[in-house]
């Protein structure tokens, strides 16, 4: 049986289209793409429909195809992680290993937050829900990015975000949501009160590099154990983890 039997041919198809447009100069059309991937003309029309459909590739008037917007963004992130990640382990590990609670660092793309990495300090069921994505109003690194939205972005998010209340704690109206990013803004400060998932708090607070909000980081745990540790060196712990990152960022 040939290694390639059960890949998924138009997988295969689709990244030769991309990697040929990657490798152009400038913009190919159908005709160009079908000689330097060696597909059908039918094949390639008929994904390239579908990568435009989906942002990953973008026409010009006289239908030549380039690199879409999705593609961008997810090199974005591969790109923040790889340098955040790199920079935050060693910091995570520690931070884990002294507090023994868990850390993640996390980006904003589109509208939602990223995980990049999280470092486990004592194992936790629940922690497990937080990956890969979560929603930016009933998140503590989430509401962290939301302070950084200008009023009319935030309006915009507001009126385009079903706010669904996810426990009795959620806020899911927008007067409790400016309030509470008022009271962020001036502490650095973020608290996820039981409002994603019972039983779970985290707290979080922004990473800047050259004074741009670039990431956040949080810890997390069960509410029970977060108030035996205490809450102000669990607070005080992130504070410092935060610090710390920026700077060297």
């Amino acid at each position: 049986m040939p290694a390639d039997a059960n890949l998924n041919k138009t997988v295969l198809h689709v990244f030769k289209i991309m990697d040929a447009l990657n490798a152009a100069d400038n913009s190919l059309g159908v005709s160009e793409l079908t000689r330097v991937t060696g597909l059908p003309k039918t094949t390639v029309f008929r994904l390239l429909g579908t990568l435009e459909h989906v942002h990953a590739v973008t026409a010009t008037p006289n239908q030549q195809y380039q690199i879409g917007p999705k593609l961008l963004a997810y090199a974005k992130s591969a790109d923040h992680q790889n340098s955040l990640v790199k920079v935050a382990l060693p910091f995570m590990k520690e931070f884990a290993a002294t507090t023994h609670e868990n850390i993640n660092i996390g980006i904003l793309y589109e509208n939602q937050v990223l995980y990049l990495h999280s470092e486990e300090g004592e194992q936790f069921s629940l922690q497990v829900n937080l990956f890969p994505v979560a929603p930016l109003y009933c998140s503590s690194m989430g509401k962290i990015f939301l302070t950084s939205f200008s009023n009319p972005e935030l309006t915009q998010y507001l009126s385009q975000t079903t706010l669904k209340r996810r426990t009795v704690n959620t806020l899911t109206n927008d007067e409790q949501i400016r309030n509470e990013l008022q009271k962020i803004t001036q502490t650095g400060l973020s608290y996820d009160n039981e409002e994603y998932e019972y039983g779970l708090t985290c707290i979080a607070v922004p990473l800047y590099k050259d004074k741009e909000l670039i990431a956040a980081a949080s810890v997390s745990g069960p509410t029970s154990r977060l108030k035996v540790r205490g809450w102000e060196y669990i607070q005080d712990s992130i504070v410092e983890f935060g610090e710390t990152l920026s700077s060297i960022l």
